[in-house]
């Protein structure tokens, strides 16, 4: 089992699964969700402050606090898929990486096939959230931790289009 050059698209495809797996472990553990301004009591009376949330924690200033208690069902879903679909682009990747080594024509297909279901799995998490944030967390803008999972969305997409390509290029 010795290394073989794969298909161009194969490469294109490695690269693009890889940064998805990158923009989606920084999405998921981030805090920059939702960035906005909340008013809270002080012995002064009320201020705002700037409010970084996230899936996990939200932060405020140089302190953070993880969520407790019940959360939303909402919340619990695009946690639940943010992982899965972390999990999935994982899979994708080995798959893409065996290409390399095993001369198999269903790893490229296994691996589109991964790739894409990672992208629903993502679509599904941004969908959620961008659905309820506002009722939740009011006139809060949505960050770049948001961004970069719809980048590692597009990125799986992408991916998956190019594992395919040697299935129907000779």
């Amino acid at each position: 089992m010795g290394f073989k050059m794969p298909h161009i698209a194969v490469i294109i495809g490695l690269v693009c699964i890889g940064v998805a797996l990158i923009f989606q472990i920084v999405g998921l553990a981030t805090t920059g969700w939702t960035s906005g301004r909340t008013a809270v009591q002080s012995g002064f009376g009320f201020v705002t402050v700037d409010v970084d949330r996230g899936l996990w924690s939200a932060c405020s200033g140089s302190s953070c606090a993880d969520y407790s208690g019940d959360l939303p069902d909402w919340l619990e879903a695009c946690r639940a898929f943010s992982i899965i679909g972390l999990l999935v682009i994982v899979g994708s990747l080995v798959v893409g990486v065996l290409i390399c080594f095993m001369d198999n024509k269903m790893l490229p297909m296994i691996a589109a096939i991964l790739a894409f279901v990672a992208a629903f799995c993502l679509l599904i998490e941004f969908a959620v959230f961008a659905g309820e944030y506002e009722d939740a967390f009011g006139d809060a803008d949505l960050g770049y931790s948001f961004a970069l999972t719809i980048v590692a969305f597009l990125l799986c997409i992408a991916a998956g289009v190019c594992f395919l390509v040697p299935n129907f290029v000779g």
